[in-house]
């Protein structure tokens, strides 16, 4: 079954990230005025996912252009009991990665939403040090996205024995290239929803997945 899911997992990546315009992206003309972040807005995806997508080597954009442009409507569900983030293509399966959740059951259980993302980012830690990226000190990795449950969120971790355990203090932590990959791919107010089932949501999903 996993092998399965890998493979779905990297067909849909491949799907989106290239040129080919398919179902649930359009091919938009740039408009006076247009920017990156202005277009990336509008269709409630990211900056990141468009550049790659259309491999921009900088944000400079001349109207009457085209770029593809994704329009689904990503979502999150996080397994307490399998340490899985699954990763959902307007509510259905697109890819599943491992993950490192909270010692002593402590991530919080609910339906949350991305409120803010980071690249590189400082650790503001619960007891007021301030530790910069690059630091040994600094646990969250290359990227990380709050969610609205103070002081939580996703990001990274140097700590790649950590994922697939409950390892952390309380974040879901994935390995930095998993959690740059979902950086890219998910806007602000994307829902994530965190939950102890064991309930394996893929099998009766799996049968809609379009490539």
């Amino acid at each position: 079954m996993q092998s399965i899911k890998d493979r779905l997992g990297e067909a849909n990546l491949r799907r989106i990230y290239s040129r080919r315009v398919t179902p649930h992206s359009i091919q938009y003309r740039i408009q006076p005025g247009d920017s990156l972040s202005g277009i990336a807005k509008k269709f409630r995806t990211t900056v990141e996912l468009i550049s790659k997508t259309n491999q921009l080597g900088s944000a400079v954009i001349r109207p009457k252009n085209h770029l593809k442009i994704v329009t689904s409507e990503f979502s999150v569900k996080v397994n307490k009991t399998k340490n899985t983030l699954t990763l959902y293509e307007n509510g259905t399966f697109f890819k599943e990665y491992s993950v490192g959740t909270g010692k002593d059951n402590v991530t919080p259980v609910g339906e949350f939403q991305i409120t803010g993302k980071q690249v590189n980012p400082t650790w503001y830690t619960t007891d007021g040090r301030v530790i910069p990226f690059g630091s040994k000190d600094n646990l969250l990795g290359t990227r990380w996205m709050s969610i609205d449950y103070p002081g939580y969120g996703i990001h990274g971790t140097w700590e790649d024995d950590s994922i697939g355990s409950q390892s952390s203090a309380g974040c879901i932590r994935l390995l930095n290239s998993d959690v740059e990959e979902l950086f890219t791919i998910l806007p602000i107010h994307t829902k994530v929803a965190i939950s102890e089932s064991s309930k394996d949501a893929f099998t009766s999903n799996h049968e809609n997945n379009r490539f």
